[in-house]
């Protein structure tokens, strides 16, 4: 029987304490949410298998082809749709990019290219998908979207898809845990962190179902149609020791900046340690699209010619004060929006400008960049 904890550590939480532990202690503040195109073109697909192979047929007679590929499109239109209305509900979104539909299609024929595989079937265009064609994909899967929790509560997952591993000897029916992948596939072998998040589900499964002795992990990638598969001991007994760091105090945890953890990190705006990394030159200020502590000097509002000053930390807490680096930059579109506001509230604070890009000495905002207060969170609010 499951215990009920007070918090639970998932996959994506334990590897974002792993990276810099401040950057989950800012994830549990309850701070605005950020979305990308990237996580709702996966979510779409994701969503869109699921639906498929849930899919009820038994209507259909057998040898019937050409409906897969329009229920395909239907389906990945609905889901497509439903990310959109999320995505432009959440406070923190660029432009929606209608035109990465195409990608996305193309991201579910290559997610449905390895169950085709893994129940025995050649990959084939989906008018050619008979009604007994997808019975004999969807007989193969066990399970999709499935909630994972351990034996003593304190750690869960969702995994995509468990299904009979095609492999297995005879007369001992193994499983797979899969979880699709639509975004870079590796170079090589697997990245620590996908690693970690495949064994995680691979042992809550075997925690589960003590019964089944075959139990893999496999982590899908459709851009390269390529599957990796997780291998090593199990690592529950490390996800309790993390469980046992990870409960969120007060004050904040301590920060790790580097360029791995600090790049792409939702949780900047409210996060000292990397600005005075940054400000050090501990950090790389450079690359096309950068990440800026300012404050506005000034604005045209018709042509959205802009005048910003670089600040200068004071201290490790957030205190700011002016530098003598000042760069000037055009922005439109939802940047141009929220800037004009700020200038008409009369607003005397510092800004974080996320994603400016560099164009020789002007750079540019638009749709892709964010400006949003500096406020470095300095306490807890959670329970």
């Amino acid at each position: 029987m499951t215990i009920v904890q007070d918090y639970q550590i998932s996959p994506s939480s334990w590897n974002r304490f792993e990276e810099c532990p401040r950057k989950y202690w800012l994830s549990r503040q309850d701070l605005p949410r950020k979305a990308g195109m990237a996580a709702s073109l996966g979510t779409a697909i994701h969503n869109t298998v699921e639906d498929l192979c849930n899919l009820d047929i038994s209507d259909r007679d057998e040898q019937e082809v050409g409906w897969f590929q329009s229920t395909a499109r239907e389906v990945l239109e609905r889901n497509w749709k439903a990310e959109r209305r999320e995505f432009m509900e959440t406070p923190r979104h660029p432009r929606w990019k209608h035109e990465m539909f195409s990608k996305a299609h193309e991201g579910l024929i290559g997610a449905l290219g390895f169950l085709f595989e893994k129940a025995g079937l050649p990959k084939r265009d989906f008018s050619e998908v008979s009604t007994q064609t997808w019975r004999q994909v969807q007989s193969i899967v066990l399970a999709t979207e499935a909630t994972l929790e351990s034996d003593c509560g304190r750690l869960m997952g969702r995994l995509d898809l468990l299904i009979i591993d095609p492999d297995s000897r005879e007369g001992e029916a193994g499983w797979i845990v899969a979880d699709l992948k639509t975004g870079r596939p590796p170079r090589s072998g697997l990245d620590e962190k996908v690693r970690r998040q495949l064994l995680f589900y691979r042992d809550l499964m075997s925690q589960r179902s003590p019964e089944q002795k075959s139990i893999i992990a496999e982590g899908w990638y459709s851009s390269n149609e390529t599957i990796y598969v997780a291998e090593g001991p199990s690592i529950l007994e490390e996800a309790i020791d993390a469980w046992e760091s990870m409960k969120v105090t007060e004050d904040p945890f301590q920060a790790t900046p580097s360029e791995s953890a600090c790049s792409f990190c939702d949780w900047k705006a409210w996060c000292p340690d990397w600005w005075v990394s940054r400000s050090e030159g501990l950090l790389d200020g450079g690359g096309t699209f950068r990440d800026e502590v300012t404050k506005l000097v000034r604005l045209d509002p018709d042509s959205g010619a802009a005048l910003f000053e670089r600040t200068t930390p004071i201290g490790n807490e957030g205190s700011l004060t002016g530098s003598d680096y000042r760069f000037g930059a055009m922005l439109k579109g939802q940047a141009l929006e929220k800037i004009r506001q700020i200038e008409m509230d009369e607003s005397e604070g510092y800004l974080f400008l996320g994603s400016v890009r560099v164009d020789g000495k002007i750079v540019h905002m638009g749709d892709w960049s964010e400006i949003l207060p500096w406020t470095p969170f300095l306490k807890s609010i959670s329970d």
